[in-house]
């Protein structure tokens, strides 16, 4: 049995480094003076990873907010994991990167005995275009038999919203959700003026409010895919702006668990010249803390993805 063990190990290991060798020449400001370091939101201090991994180990619902394409980001999320593991918790494993919809498909997959099989079924369920980039992390789960939660919402489920509003949504499925409960003007300009930025300006009026309706109803949506799951203790992978604490999935769980304890980390990418931790606290809808700990990494060199928008095709 220790050798199966350690085979399983060594194998999740390997698909980690190659998958860190394969995006290291991606990375950028590897230099930068946060760039490792660990910023307590609430303390305004740095702690080390011992103090974050033994904090985590009291956690009901452990959010783990990422860049989706930074591997860095990736690799900490393992590692916390590992750390609930070794805690001696089993928790559910709530992912924003598999559609709700797939959930029966996933939960066979899981029942299997073969480990290779299982997590090639997994893995491809990863809606994804880099769904290899989550296979170490979800290799945790299937070798540690941690039931998965698909949390998504696929986008067509949320359309009506978009162009109707929440007349379109049954209204005592939304009291239930706590959708209104949560909200406030402060978020709400605050997550109207981030779509625009998203969306690289571009968006008229109209489908702004109905993207911003439409992300409040994913996030109520998808804390509501792992309520059940909370006196097990949850660990969410999810995008960086749905573990935030003043707009995203926090707000929701606190308000369907209210004795919950929550943690709320942000894998941040430094900016270069932005070497005051502090700076990365202004982005807030109300004033506090977007996050509980913010875990500064390395940027990924990607493309502008509004740099063509607007441009005539062959010029």
């Amino acid at each position: 049995m220790k050798i199966i063990a350690t085979i399983k190990i060594f194998l999740t290991v390997v698909l980690l480094s190659s998958t860190s060798l394969a995006h290291a020449e991606r990375m950028l400001f590897t230099g930068h003076p946060l760039a490792g370091k660990i910023w307590d939101m609430n303390s305004h201090s740095y702690i080390d990873e011992a103090a974050l991994l033994a904090r985590i180990n009291t956690i009901d619902v452990l959010l783990l907010g990422e860049t989706h394409d930074n591997p860095v980001h990736h690799e900490n999320q393992q590692k916390l994991l590992r750390a609930r593991i070794e805690s001696g918790a089993r928790p559910a494993l709530m992912m924003e990167q598999l559609d709700a919809e797939s959930q029966p498909a996933l939960d066979q997959a899981l029942s299997g005995s073969d480990r290779v099989e299982v997590l090639n079924r997994v893995t491809k369920l990863v809606k994804f275009a880099d769904w290899k980039a989550y296979q170490p992390l979800l290799a945790i789960a299937v070798d540690n038999k941690l039931p998965v939660i698909a949390a998504n919402v696929p986008t067509q489920r949320l359309q009506p919203v978009v162009w109707r509003g929440y007349a379109a949504y049954d209204a005592n499925e939304l009291k239930r959700l706590a959708v209104e409960e949560v909200w406030n003007e402060s978020r709400q300009n605050y997550l109207v003026a981030n779509m625009g930025g998203a969306h690289c300006g571009k968006l008229k009026d109209e489908l702004r409010a109905g993207l911003t309706r439409s992300q409040r109803l994913r996030d109520a949506l998808m804390a509501d895919s792992a309520t059940s799951s909370i006196g097990r203790g949850v660990v969410a992978i999810v995008g960086s702006s749905h573990a935030r604490r003043d707009i995203g999935l926090p707000l929701y769980f606190a308000a369907r668990a209210p004795t919950a304890h929550i943690l709320s980390i942000g894998f941040v990418e430094v900016s270069p010249g932005a070497t005051d931790p502090k700076i990365y606290e202004a982005d807030s809808a109300t004033g506090d803390a977007p996050y509980d700990v913010i875990w500064f990494t390395p940027r990924v060199e990607r493309s502008d993805p509004c740099a063509d928008m607007g441009k005539i095709k062959g010029n």
